[in-house]
């Protein structure tokens, strides 16, 4: 991942969990909405959620307790048990989906107050693996970049670039064009 002006790196340790579908029913006549369809999903998330929360909470102190305001470049690996029938797989291809897992984390950044809102994430790359030895935990490695700084450039740059452009196409009235 390329780098912008700051980033933060850190580690969650613990079983990965979807953030799931929302399932609605009508209890006393009233709708009710919640994630997932078993209390037990519910629970596994509500901890893999709470723990990417506290993780990322933690992290902020890296960045002076501040947090993302600007475009966000986020990588998320996230690392499974391995599997007893074979211990050599590394690349984790199964359920849970990869898509649900990132919208849990990226959730729990925004809870963090690490980013404002993941509305911000402007690049995304999220891989699944199996936790080898020389990994040796399962969870997930989380990097936020922020790249506020690189944007307020790119964009006195691209400024700059139109203003000439105008000075450029202006000819002075009455003049003849040039042969």
């Amino acid at each position: 991942m390329e780098q912008g002006s700051a980033s933060v790196a850190f580690e969650v340790l613990g079983l990965p969990a979807p953030q799931g579908s929302k399932s609605a029913y009508v209890r006393g006549g009233r709708a009710v909405v919640v994630d997932g369809s078993s209390r037990s999903g519910r629970e596994r998330h509500a901890r893999w959620r709470a723990d990417v929360t506290d993780a990322a909470r933690r992290a902020r102190t890296l960045i002076g307790g501040g947090s993302f305001a600007g475009p966000v470049e986020v990588s998320v690996t996230f690392y499974f048990a391995p599997v007893k029938s074979d211990a050599y797989r590394t690349r984790h291809f199964v359920a849970p989906d990869i898509d649900k897992l990132v919208r849990s984390v990226l959730d729990s950044l925004t809870n963090s107050g690490l980013i404002h809102d993941d509305s911000l994430v402007f690049s995304l790359s999220a891989k699944k693996f199996y936790a080898q030895e020389m990994r040796g935990f399962v969870g997930a490695s989380v990097v936020v970049a922020d790249w506020s700084g690189v944007e307020a450039e790119d964009r006195e740059a691209l400024k700059a670039q139109r203003r000439e452009s105008r000075r450029a196409h202006r000819s002075p009235l009455g003049s003849a064009p040039s042969a």
